[in-house]
C-alpha cells in the first residue's frame, strides 16, 4: 500500500545533448507510484550518453552497445519504501524519438515509466509479458499527459 509521503527522486545529468526536465519526471515518477500503488522511499535517475551506458550495459549486463535504460533495485528504502536507480540513455532517446517522430523528452519519459515498472516487479523477458509491460507503459504516459509512446505510427 502506497504512503502519502512524496517519494525522494533525484534527477541528474551528465550528457549535454538533451534539456533534462526535472520537475516534470519528478512528477512522473510520483505519478505511477501512486497509479501502481507502490510505496517509494527513492528514487536517484540519472541520464547519462551513450558511451557511458555502454559501459555500463557491459558492466551489469554483459552486453555490448549502449541500451535505453538500466534500473537497480537497491531495496528498501526510507519508511520502507521502494529504494532504486534508474540510469537513461539521451543518445539513444534521441535516436528512438526521431524514428518515431516525437520529442526526445517523451521517450525518456518512457525509459524512465519502463525502469520504474521493472524496480515494481514486472519483467519483460517472455514476449506476453513485454506486451503487457508495454501496454501498462502507455496507460500511464497517457494518463500523466505525455502521451502513447511506446509502438506510434
Amino acid at each position: 500500500m502506497p504512503s502519502n509521503i512524496q517519494p525522494d527522486v533525484t534527477v541528474s545529468s551528465s550528457q549535454r545533448r538533451l534539456s533534462i526536465p526535472a520537475r516534470r519526471i519528478r512528477d512522473l515518477v510520483a505519478f505511477v507510484a501512486a497509479r501502481q500503488r507502490v510505496a517509494v522511499g527513492m528514487i536517484d535517475i540519472h541520464v547519462v550518453g551513450e558511451r557511458r551506458m555502454a559501459a555500463m550495459n557491459r558492466r551489469f549486463l554483459g552486453h555490448d552497445g549502449p541500451t535505453d535504460v538500466l534500473s537497480f533495485d537497491l531495496g528498501d528504502g526510507p519508511a520502507g519504501g521502494l529504494c532504486g536507480q534508474i540510469v537513461v540513455c539521451s543518445d539513444v532517446a534521441i535516436r528512438q524519438a526521431r524514428r518515431r517522430g516525437h520529442a526526445a523528452w517523451r521517450e525518456l519519459m518512457l525509459y524512465i515509466t519502463h525502469g520504474l515498472l521493472h524496480l515494481m516487479g514486472h519483467d519483460d523477458h517472455a514476449e506476453a509479458d513485454a506486451r503487457r509491460m508495454h501496454r501498462r507503459e502507455n496507460e500511464l504516459l497517457e494518463a500523466f499527459g505525455a502521451g502513447r509512446v511506446y509502438g506510434e505510427p
